[in-house]
């Protein structure tokens, strides 16, 4: 179990906005937040488990008919919450749907997501048997 509260380093991610999205063969997707106008540095969320999409018309999975479409609709939008609890996994709330990364399996020995590029250095991963997935070992 991590050592850090739940969400405690999710919920930084309030108020930025969803940048860019980075797919690379082999690669862990990347989606990258900045905050409009300031001059924080980026911050990246690696996802070795790709988020669901939810939107108000139901949640598309990678693999999905429209699911990369409905991914890149929320480009250009700011967190308004975060939320990492056992089960949920992590959900980043938009105005008009969410990224939900909740892998329904997932391999022990590799992480699930990684959250960095803060000023002060802060930085967390999660892995199966963490808070958000304890139920996956």
């Amino acid at each position: 179990m991590s050592p850090l509260a739940p969400n405690d380093v999710l919920s930084r991610l309030v108020g930025h906005r969803l940048r860019s999205l980075e797919v690379a063969l082999g690669e862990p997707l990347r989606l990258c937040f900045d905050r409009p106008g300031a001059r924080s540095p980026r911050l990246v969320l690696s996802c070795r488990s790709w988020p669901d999409v939810e939107r108000s018309g139901g949640t598309w999975r990678d693999g999905d008919l429209g699911f990369t479409d409905v991914l890149r609709s929320l480009l250009g939008t700011t967190v308004l919450s975060t939320a990492e609890r056992t089960e949920l996994g992590l959900r980043i709330q938009f105005a008009h749907g969410a990224l939900i990364i909740n892998p329904r399996r997932a391999d022990p020995s590799a992480e699930i997501a990684q959250l960095s590029g803060f000023a002060d250095g802060r930085w967390m991963a999660w892995w199966p048997g963490d808070y958000a997935f304890e139920n996956l070992i």
